[in-house]
C-alpha cells in the first residue's frame, strides 16, 4: 500500500492508497479527520480549513490511485524537488549542519538538468565543504510544506545514504544561514533528534 506523510511544521497530512486490503487499516486510523477524495474542489476546501485551524494535527486523504491522489495534492501547491544527503565517515558518525539555530541535514534545490543523486552530492560539498562523496543507497524521500510570499510550498526531498572517507575541514556554507558543521556521534543524536524538524527526525539514527 502507497502512502507518504506530509509535514507542515509538527502538523501532517497522509495521502493513502486505498486498496480491498487495506480499506480496514485505513478505516481504523486514529487520526483528526479521514476523507476519501473524490473532488479536487472538496481537497481545495479542506486543505483551507487545515490551514486555517492549527487545532487540526493531523488529515488523510485516500483513494484507489495514488497517483491521481498525489497529483491533485500537488496542484494546490508550488511543487519542488530538491535533494540532500545522509553522510556517514569513517566513524560511522552523521554530517549535521546548524542552519538558523536548528541542527539539520545538508539540502538544497535541484537545479535544472541535474539528478537527484547529483544534486545531493553538489548541495553536500557546497554545505559543508567537503569532496569525493559516495551514494551508498536511496533513503525514502521526505515531504513538507512551508509558506513563502503567501504561497504554499509542497517541498520533496530525495535523500541518499553516502559515505565519506576523507579528512578534509568542514567548512559551512554562511550564504546559506549554515553556522556550523559538525560530525554528530551516536550521543548526541538524540539531543539533535529532539531539535530537529519533524519531517527530517526518521533520518537521525545510528
Amino acid at each position: 500500500m502507497q502512502h507518504i506523510t506530509i509535514y507542515y511544521n509538527d502538523r501532517k497530512i497522509i495521502l493513502w492508497e486505498r486498496t480491498p486490503k487495506t480499506e480496514d487499516k485505513i478505516d481504523n486510523l486514529e487520526v483528526d479527520e479521514l476523507f476519501i477524495h473524490t473532488c479536487n474542489d472538496r481537497m481545495g476546501t479542506i486543505l483551507n480549513t487545515f490551514f486555517d485551524n492549527k487545532g487540526i494535527s493531523e488529515i488523510s486523504f485516500e483513494h484507489h490511485k495514488f497517483e491521481k491522489l498525489f497529483n491533485d495534492f500537488k496542484s494546490h501547491f508550488k511543487y519542488i524537488e530538491a535533494a540532500g544527503g545522509l553522510v556517514k565517515n569513517k566513524k560511522d558518525e552523521l554530517l549535521i549542519i546548524h542552519r538558523l539555530g536548528v541542527p539539520d541535514l545538508p539540502k538544497g534545490k535541484i537545479d535544472q538538468g541535474e539528478s537527484p543523486e547529483e544534486a545531493a552530492i553538489r548541495e553536500v560539498e557546497e554545505e559543508c565543504g567537503i569532496s569525493d562523496l559516495e551514494i551508498i543507497s536511496e533513503a525514502e524521500s521526505s515531504y513538507h510544506i512551508y509558506f513563502q510570499n503567501n504561497k504554499r510550498i509542497l517541498k520533496k526531498t530525495f535523500w541518499f545514504h553516502m559515505k565519506y572517507t576523507g579528512n578534509e575541514k568542514l567548512i559551512p556554507q554562511v550564504e546559506e544561514n549554515i553556522i556550523d558543521v559538525e560530525w554528530c556521534d551516536v550521543k548526541k543524536l538524540p539531543e539533535f533528534k529532539m531539535k530537529t524538524y519533524q519531517s527530517l527526525r526518521k533520518y537521525f539514527i545510528n
